[in-house]
């Protein structure tokens, strides 16, 4: 599925881990240990590292913010280009995120008075699953965030901070 939101997530992710791979001097396997201090041996491997830069895997916030946390970075820092970058999303975590995309996908299903199920349908996604990110339970994934984005038609950095047109 076409899915460009998500798209210029993952290449801002493995652009930003390759700078801090080099700026750090680092070899993969190398750099792939740092972020490993930060992980159980079940949270994270060698080839979630290597299908995250081949921009084959569709990161969770988890993941994404367990790079964040290795990196010294925020989430925010990873996930959008530093030009679009504001200073108050740098203090963004993955739980304001997610509350923010609650958010965000209430007031829009609130505004167009739809039902749950139109705007689960409308993003993409199963009911389950849309019930699960209104309540900000959700783990979210980089393709659902896009898909989210998409359906709302607004860009990836307001769909994060809660920004969603009063249309």
């Amino acid at each position: 599925m076409d899915n460009p939101e998500r798209d210029a997530m993952q290449a801002q992710i493995a652009a930003k881990l390759e700078e801090e791979r080099q700026r750090r001097n680092l070899a993969n396997r190398d750099f792939v240990a740092l972020i490993k201090n930060f992980a159980s041996e079940k949270e994270f491997s060698y080839r979630t590292y290597y299908l995250t830069m081949r921009q084959e895997q569709n990161l969770t916030l988890a993941t994404v913010a367990l790079f964040a946390r290795a990196l010294e970075i925020s989430v925010a820092e990873l996930l959008l280009p530093p030009a679009i970058l504001e200073p108050s999303m740098k203090r963004l975590d993955v739980q304001q995120i997610k509350d923010n995309i609650a958010r965000a996908i209430n007031g829009f299903r609130s505004r167009k008075d739809m039902m749950k199920k139109d705007v689960a349908d409308l993003i993409g996604i199963s009911v389950v699953t849309y019930y699960k990110i209104e309540q900000g339970q959700q783990n979210l994934t980089l393709a659902i965030i896009g898909m989210i984005a998409k359906g709302l038609g607004v860009p990836t950095a307001a769909l994060l901070l809660g920004r969603v047109p009063k249309r």
